[in-house]
């Protein structure tokens, strides 16, 4: 795996980071590379193969949504 190091990150890309590492329990690092995955798009073509797969591999179902509406309401007193 390749080494890339950053020169000159200004502040607050660098707090923006550091805060978004701490709060998800992560490194800076990983967030770095997060952030470039979501930059260039890579993440994008993830995510469409996972929705894809999904669709591939789900099940059917077979209901009725206007009865499940139906059934959900309360009952009307005249």
């Amino acid at each position: 795996m390749t080494t890339l190091y950053l020169r000159n990150v200004p502040p607050d890309v660098d707090a923006a980071l550091t805060a978004a590492a701490s709060a998800d329990g992560t490194s800076k690092n990983r967030r770095a590379i997060e952030a470039l995955r979501r930059g260039l798009g890579l993440d994008h073509a993830e995510r469409i193969e996972l929705v894809e797969r999904i669709r591939r591999n789900r099940r059917p179902i077979d209901i009725d949504v206007a009865e499940l509406i139906r059934d959900g309401r309360p009952e009307e007193h005249v």
